[in-house]
Order: structure tokens, then C-alpha cells, then sequence
């Protein structure tokens, strides 16, 4: 098996069950590396709300992503305290395919070698332009 480096963990938002994140941690704990816990977040009601400013809009959409951001790292506390590195990121973004895929060419400079991630499969394996390893928690 390759030795991979930097593991970007697509979040499921809608579940507090991470497998993937689990399993880039086993990762990790056996042949070093970091993590990136990535979510990519929507919500078109926040872009209808007519009734506030862009700058209004602006900070709902950031207060969204801190949220979010603070609810990962909830998730990442046991790991993060037990010494494995996880960064947190969190992007507005209306195809969550398009902002995974996006956060991996930025990275792509530093080696990203692998994708690990829970929904857009068939997106991600038709355009990621790096390997990526499916994450079924099911027998």
C-alpha cells in the first residue's frame, strides 16, 4: 500500500457517526499523516433572504460555517486529544463534488495523495484527479 500523507475526510453533515473519519484516524495512527476534515455546506434559503444585505447574507453564511466548524471539531476532540493531527475546514459551497474536488487541486502542491469521504461517490470518482478510497460502514 502507498504511504499517504494528507487525508481529506469529506464530513457527513447529516449524521454525528463519522466511518470515514474513523478510518483515515486508523490510517493515520498506523502510517502517519494528517487529516483534513472538509465539509463543504449549502443552504439556498440563505441566499433567498431578500430581506437582509449582501454584508447581512455574508455573516449569516459565516456564522453557518462556524457552527459547522465547531460541530466537527466536536467530533474530532477524542482524536485531536489522543495526538492526531486533524485541521478543520469548512466551505460555502452549491456542489459539495465541485468544493472537494476544489480543495484537492489547491492541495495538490503539497502531494494530496488520497480522498476519503461518505456522499457524492459518483461525482468524485468521475472527476477527482487523484485516488480516493470508498468508506462504507456496513458489512
Amino acid at each position: 500500500m502507498a504511504t499517504y500523507q494528507n487525508l481529506l475526510v469529506a464530513i457527513d453533515p447529516n449524521q454525528d457517526d463519522q466511518p470515514a473519519l474513523r478510518r483515515a484516524v486508523y490510517l493515520v495512527q498506523r502510517l502517519g499523516g494528517r487529516i483534513k476534515a472538509f465539509l463543504p455546506i449549502y443552504d439556498f434559503s440563505y441566499e433567498m433572504t431578500t430581506l437582509l444585505s449582501p454584508d447581512e447574507r455574508t455573516e449569516m453564511r459565516q456564522g453557518v460555517i462556524e457552527q459547522r466548524k465547531a460541530w466537527i471539531a466536536e467530533q474530532c476532540a477524542y482524536y485531536i486529544e489522543a495526538g492526531i493531527p486533524i485541521d478543520i475546514k469548512v466551505v460555502w459551497h452549491n456542489k459539495p463534488y465541485v468544493a472537494i474536488i476544489q480543495e484537492v487541486i489547491a492541495h495538490q502542491h503539497d502531494r494530496l495523495e488520497a480522498v476519503i469521504f461518505t456522499p457524492l461517490d459518483w461525482q468524485l470518482l468521475r472527476k477527482c484527479p487523484c485516488p480516493m478510497w470508498m468508506v462504507k460502514d456496513q458489512p
